[in-house]
């Protein structure tokens, strides 16, 4: 009867710690996995609450507490039985000091000494933290990984060592990092092609044998491959087994379906909701050209236009073509425009560009009447520059794109020169600080806007410009409508604090205006608040706004940044 009764024994288990602790320990505790076990009887429970007591002090000593106090008590009048475990922690260890070391043939490299600073620079766990065995960890992959990004591909841990003063609750954090040899890229092994040719992945490298291995190419060359639409999936890495003088880079690939129809439901309050189809075909009449049609419609803007582009040549260089119907209602002037164009691409490098040519036929209404029929043949360049930590949701680094182009006399309604440059700063402050910085400026030098089609002219205003203010209605006031301008300007800064990995809180300060002629020092001011979501697609941002001009309060929604 006794064995029938403790093999029935039942129990709950309350614990008394800081949320800190309470989580994982309710999440790893073998006497809280344990509960309901059939067998379960009171000599079990005794080994697991003292095992208990031992767990929770481990489980302290990761958070950074090492002197912890553990009691438990089993209080079998209750039914079921109830087992108290008391936390209690202690004063928390934080970082006193770090020391960082390199040994290895990157330790006599003087081209190495500025990765060694950014290792140092890039420490996540500085003094005065508090010291917890997951950031510990976290700091010593990361600080491996950031020397392991140039050159050193086979960087590892020698030693590392946390050491603990239990009077004054403080650690010194000592870790050796050996680089191994230096890399060079070797040969490139293909794997995962059926219908596309080799060579057609091996023309978009960034990197060619040879050269010193740069994990940050590697990293371009993937996106690359990505963005071509011929593949699915990419993934490329050294392999640090072989020769180091001439290391393989692997690029393990699966092909894209040919054929690729997608279809969605978006909404910003740019625009509000928005209609999209797109066709995809990447390898058109089997030739490796690829072709991709897209309908998209909204309240203000109505587009449809077909792509063509060529395979890539050896350096990443291909050509693209395009053709488009695009009708826009945009604060009372509405715009229908006929254009067609093409552009020879340099795509390879960290910064592409391009060479363009398109032709464009537009109509222009404001208030119904017909004010203004524009034509141009357009010249122009594009070049792209941008480095940073992440390609979706960076923290971290820069980007910088500057547009030049202008269109004849002869080929034109209105002879014009046009610039346009956006740039974008990223700058982190410590783990949950996130700084951003924009600007844009753009002029046409044209002896009036008359004539010249609104697509080389500038309006600001909305959900990722000038905040506070409705959708592209800073610019030119004519007949009671909002129309382009010859000059822009638009500056913003933004702080997000990090509450948590994925939600934030973001303030911000936005100015800007776009006008015609001469120049304009009293920018529309626009400031707020706003809520920050990380994705997979980039941060959902929830804007709410005061535009200092209007005097009025805007809700903004939009996702990702535009650069």
């Amino acid at each position: 009867m006794a064995t029938s009764a403790w093999a029935a024994l039942d129990y709950r288990v309350q614990i008394d710690a800081p949320r800190a602790l309470a989580e994982p320990l309710e999440r790893g505790l073998n006497l809280v996995r344990r509960r309901g076990d059939a067998d379960m009887d009171e000599e079990r429970l005794k080994r697991l609450v003292d095992e208990a007591v031992r767990e929770s002090r481990e489980v302290a000593a990761t958070e950074g507490y090492f002197s912890a106090r553990v009691d438990a008590t089993v209080d079998p009048s209750a039914q079921p039985w109830i087992v108290h475990l008391a936390v209690q922690p202690g004063p928390r260890t934080h970082v006193r000091h770090v020391e960082i070391q390199f040994s290895g043939p990157a330790a006599s490299d003087p081209d190495a000494r500025s990765r060694f600073d950014r290792v140092r620079g890039a420490w996540l766990l500085r003094r005065g933290d508090p010291f917890r065995q997951q950031d510990w960890e976290e700091a010593k992959r990361n600080a491996v990984r950031e020397l392991a990004g140039w050159r050193y591909a086979a960087a590892t841990i020698a030693s590392s060592r946390a050491a603990v003063d239990p009077e004054t609750h403080e650690v010194v954090l000592e870790l050796e990092i050996v680089s191994g040899p230096p890399f060079r890229v070797g040969e490139l092994r293909v794997t995962g092609t059926r219908r596309h040719d080799e060579k057609l992945v091996e023309n978009l490298a960034p990197i060619r044998p040879g050269e010193v291995y740069d994990r940050e190419k590697v990293v371009l060359y993937q996106r690359r491959l990505l963005e071509s639409t011929y593949f699915a999936s990419v993934q490329a890495e050294i392999d640090t087994q072989a020769p180091a003088d001439a290391a393989p880079l692997r690029i393990s690939v699966i092909e894209a379906p040919k054929h690729h129809v997608e279809s969605g439901i978006s909404y910003n309050t740019d625009v509000g909701p928005r209609f999209e189809a797109r066709y995809t075909n990447s390898d058109l009449f089997d030739t490796g050209w690829r072709s991709s049609s897209v309908l998209s419609l909204d309240r203000k803007i109505q587009n449809l236009q077909f792509n063509l582009d060529t395979p890539p040549r050896p350096g990443g260089v291909w050509n693209s073509f395009f053709a488009r119907s695009k009708t826009q209602d945009i604060q009372g002037e509405v715009t229908r425009e006929l254009a067609v164009g093409a552009s020879h691409n340099y795509g390879a490098s960290a910064s592409p560009a391009s060479l363009i040519t398109s032709a464009h036929s537009e109509e222009q209404r404001v208030g119904g009447i017909v004010a203004d029929s524009r034509y141009a043949i357009y010249f122009g360049a594009k070049k792209l520059f941008r480095r940073t930590d992440a390609f979706v949701s960076p923290r971290e680094g820069y980007a910088l794109s500057l547009e030049a182009g202008g269109s004849p006399e002869q080929l034109s309604s209105r002879q014009f020169l046009r610039g346009l440059a956006n740039a974008s700063l990223f700058i982190p402050l410590g783990r949950n600080i996130d700084i951003l910085l924009r600007g844009q400026a753009g002029a046409v030098l044209s002896d009036s806007r008359e004539g010249i089609p609104s697509a080389f002219l500038f309006r600001t205003g909305g959900d990722q410009t000038v905040r506070g203010y409705a959708f592209e209605s800073l610019g030119v006031s004519q007949a009671g409508a909002v129309v382009g301008g010859r000059r822009l300007l638009v500056a913003s800064a933004e702080s997000t604090f990090w509450v948590t990995d994925t939600w934030g809180v973001a303030t911000f300060v936005d100015a800007g205006d776009a006008w015609d002629s001469g120049v304009r020092p009293l920018l529309a001011k626009g400031y707020g608040l706003g809520g920050r979501f990380r994705t997979p697609i980039g941060p959902i941002r929830g804007d709410l706004a005061y535009g200092q001009r209007t005097h009025e309060v805007r809700v903004h929604l939009s996702v990702g940044y535009t650069f």
